[in-house]
């Protein structure tokens, strides 16, 4: 995975050097500091793949659609007013904010320029009414990094500058969070009527006084409070977006966002800003939306380096600062690494001091939990909440028995349901059976046993950490290697196959949606094929009870949670109700797990901490397995 993607930013480097030229003067024409943006974008060292292949993006909208100069210099000059190189302008106008020395004028900075521009400038026309493209921003920033003020900097725009019935919403997860970006928006709005002579200030809500020609207004919410029927939104900026998490299946922020956007149906040209830092929040709402937003970003090398296509996604436009995705798992480059910082947070020399970072680094270095708010604050990485120790490895070896999976025929009262891990690139592939003894006794041990099959890539085995372990368990068969640089699933339902001729009855697969639709296919069209030898029913049954047999299983903890604490009732009983088979790759798994708990103290499984060398995909595929188990015991509900 490593090489992929330091392939992939090879690649979107060499396409940007050979894009550029064409367009460094539309691009200067903006405003000078876009271009010097994209020269810094050229050379690739101190920006990461997600943002170059933003650049990559921008660059084709422009070529795209329409642009409105006029509206990206307006919103320019309201915010900086006029400058003589790095000298203000007096009496220029512009906006003044919070130094250090008191109010004062900033100039806006490359990256913040280029923000603005894909926000404002691209135009699309919807039966010959011209509207703003984007609809969406997101700001995926540091601390420390200017994001607020820009956020707030929307407020005061839309407050004067879009409709006249404008309603801008301060959404955050708490009501201390809203007011924070609301009282910094307040304060640049407070500058145009200082007097109050047309505008009601609150504590909560601004808007013009009765009798003036604009009735907008701006409020703060805060998720999970009650928020009022009637609204008209017309911006919504969703504050710390990251640090959302799901709560018994029900996130109380993208609530609060999903309310305030549904009002937005009417508007011509709505806007939802999105500003965030990373957070513990794995398996919350934004964190799924950052996985979307990078894959589609990579999308953009597979079109012409001169195409004027539009994709679905335009209306979006993203600024994802971030280390790259092999620095994110090294935590002592994280922490070290001032290069990587400055990828994180181009503010660093400017509005914040070298020696903040460098000061709390030294702290992250000392202290676990400094650790984890340096890494996912400071430099934007998501970090688990909490960590605990799980079910360690001794604890594994006693239930290890000499029995394979066909051994576990349906003749001899066994059913079967399996799990399965798609890990791509340096993970391995995983798929893990899951026997239960379905004869009558009076004793649970020894009713459930867990068998696996592991896959390691040819080209992941010979660089890995893991290659003397993975030698000896491939000569001991029980590890399988898999030529070349692609999975190929084929081996996988070869292997399934193998088994099912052996007599063995599998009644569930489970999978992880997230990295599944080859195998998938494959799966179900060797299902298909098999149902169809044995004669066993129309076609049209045959697709029922295979999307019956084919369950996708949630990596949220909600989904996992249930399934641990079995897991841990089965394995830690007096008489265990589980044993494994002899394969040596059960215990070192097991012991590379931890449980990582959500504010809810809901647990998931994770790995055991940064290591390249801690895989544990087949115990991830024993979780869905036992998903499928519950789900056929009518535990869960899969309607």
């Amino acid at each position: 995975m490593t090489e992929d993607k330091q392939q992939t930013k090879q690649e979107a480097l060499e396409y940007l050097a050979q894009v550029l030229p064409q367009q460094r003067g539309q691009l200067k024409d903006i405003d000078g500091r876009l271009l010097t943006y994209y020269e810094g974008l050229n050379d690739g060292t101190m920006h990461n793949l997600y943002e170059v292949l933003g650049g990559i993006k921008f660059l084709r909208v422009l070529r795209a659609y329409p642009f409105s100069h006029k509206r990206v210099r307006h919103a320019i000059q309201l915010y900086e007013g006029r400058w003589n190189g790095d000298k203000y302008i007096e009496g220029s106008g512009g906006l003044q904010f919070s130094g250090l020395k008191g109010f004062t004028h900033y100039q806006l900075q490359p990256f913040q320029v280029f923000a603005l521009a894909g926000l404002l400038g691209p135009m699309k026309d919807v039966d010959g009414d011209m509207r703003r493209l984007c609809t969406e921003l997101v700001l995926y920033l540091t601390r420390k990094s200017g994001k607020t003020l820009l956020s707030a900097f929307f407020q005061f725009y839309g407050f004067f500058f879009m409709d006249s019935n404008f309603e801008g919403y301060c959404c955050a997860n708490s009501a201390d969070q809203a007011k924070l970006l609301y009282k910094t928006a307040q304060t640049l709005i407070r500058q145009m009527d200082p007097q109050e002579r047309r505008i009601r200030f609150t504590a909560s809500q601004t808007n013009w006084k009765p009798g003036q020609p604009r009735q907008a207004s701006i409020t703060a919410l805060s998720a999970g409070g009650k928020t009022k029927d009637g609204l008209f939104a017309q911006l919504c900026c969703a504050d710390e977006f990251g640090s959302a998490d799901f709560t018994n299946g029900k996130s109380d922020m993208l609530d609060l966002v999903s309310v305030v956007q549904s009002s937005m149906g009417p508007r011509r040209e709505p806007l939802t800003v999105i500003t965030t830092t990373a957070g513990y929040a794995t398996n919350g709402p934004f964190h799924r939306q950052l996985e979307l937003m990078e894959q589609s970003l990579e999308e953009e090398l597979t079109l012409a380096q001169d195409t004027t296509e539009q994709r679905p996604d335009d209306f979006r436009h993203a600024l994802l600062l971030q280390p790259d995705p092999w620095e994110q798992q090294d935590e002592n480059a994280l922490l070290n690494d001032e290069r990587i910082w400055r990828k994180s947070n181009p503010m660093i020399g400017i509005s914040v001091q070298p020696s903040f970072y460098q000061q709390e680094a030294y702290k992250a270095r000392q202290n676990t939990d400094n650790r984890k708010e340096f890494i996912t604050k400071l430099v934007n990485v998501y970090q688990t909440g909490r960590i605990t120790k799980w079910i360690k490895s001794e604890r594994i070896r006693p239930l290890q028995v000499e029995r394979r999976i066909e051994d576990c025929k349906y003749s001899d009262g066994w059913n079967v349901f399996v799990g399965m891990d798609f890990s791509q690139g340096d993970d391995l592939f995983a798929i893990t059976y899951l026997a239960v003894d379905y004869r009558p006794s009076d004793t649970m041990a020894g009713r459930f046993f867990a068998d696996c099959d592991l896959w390691v890539l040819e080209s992941t085995m010979n660089d890995s950490p893991n290659r003397q372990l993975y030698e000896i368990w491939q000569q001991q068969g029980w590890l399988h290697v898999c030529p070349g640089e692609v999975f190929d699933s084929t081996y996988a339902i070869n292997r399934i196959a193998e088994v099912v001729q052996a007599g063995v009855n599998i009644m569930y697969f489970g999978f992880d949606p997230a990295q599944s639709i080859q195998p998938i296919n494959q799966l179900k069209a060797w299902l298909q094929t098999l149902f169809q030898q044995r004669g066993e029913a129309s076609m049209k049954q045959l697709a029922e009870t295979i999307q019956h047999m084919v369950v996708p299983v949630s990596q949220t903890a909600m989904t996992q949670n249930p399934r641990i604490g079995e897991l841990e009732h089965m394995i830690l009983e007096k008489e265990p109700w589980l044993n494994f088979s002899a394969n040596p790759m059960w215990p070192w798994m097991f012991g590379n797990c931890a449980a990582e708990l959500n504010t809810s103290d809901l647990r998931r499984i994770t790995k055991g901490g940064p290591q390249p060398t801690h895989k544990i995909d087949g115990v991830a595929a024993l979780i869905d397995a036992l998903y499928c188990f519950d789900l056929s015991e009518g535990r869960i509900d899969n309607a």
